[in-house]
């Protein structure tokens, strides 16, 4: 087992458990109705009732996670040697390394959607919060575009990293 596949399964169930734990606390600290939309004044103006919010972002976050894994299992699927032509840069690689690298990195993506969404749970806690509402957390989409540039060049890179196959 590759610290690839032990690091990608382990985030991945920690995610999940903590989305839902978090999302669990966080239901209870929100206000009835929430503010989802805030205006220039940083005020609340456009509110939806956090049952609403709960029930949204669980089955959102569920499907992204089911959606994933049925990707990953039919990925699994696919014969090893379509992986060299498909990827023909890595084909030196092997078919199998470049098909266990990539299940790998499909694994990370809902890890990083659950992590980040902890972070906006809790953001939007935060906003509904009297004594923290005038908190900045435009840096937020920010991140998430770096993380995801970053998910995205781990793939190549990893395979790149690894030395050649030989036959036998």
């Amino acid at each position: 087992m590759s610290i690839d596949h032990f690091f990608s399964r382990v985030w991945r169930i920690i995610s999940i458990i903590g989305f839902g734990v978090s999302l669990l606390f966080i239901y209870r600290g929100l206000p009835d109705p929430t503010a989802v939309h805030f205006g220039e004044t940083g005020r609340g103006d456009g509110f939806l009732p956090k049952e609403e919010i709960f029930y949204l972002t669980a089955g959102i976050m569920t499907l992204i996670n089911m959606l994933a894994l049925l990707l990953i299992k039919n990925i699994q699927k696919i014969p090893d040697n379509q992986f060299t032509s498909l990827f023909s840069t890595f084909k030196k690689k092997g078919g199998s390394k470049i098909k266990e690298t990539l299940v790998n990195w499909l694994h990370m993506l809902p890890a990083l959607v659950n992590t980040f969404m902890i972070l906006v749970l809790r953001a939007l806690l935060l906003l509904n919060d009297e004594r923290t509402y005038n908190q900045d957390f435009s840096y937020y989409p920010l991140a998430g575009i770096i993380i995801l540039f970053i998910w995205i060049a781990y793939f190549p890179l990893r395979l790149m990293s690894y030395s050649d196959y030989l036959e036998e």
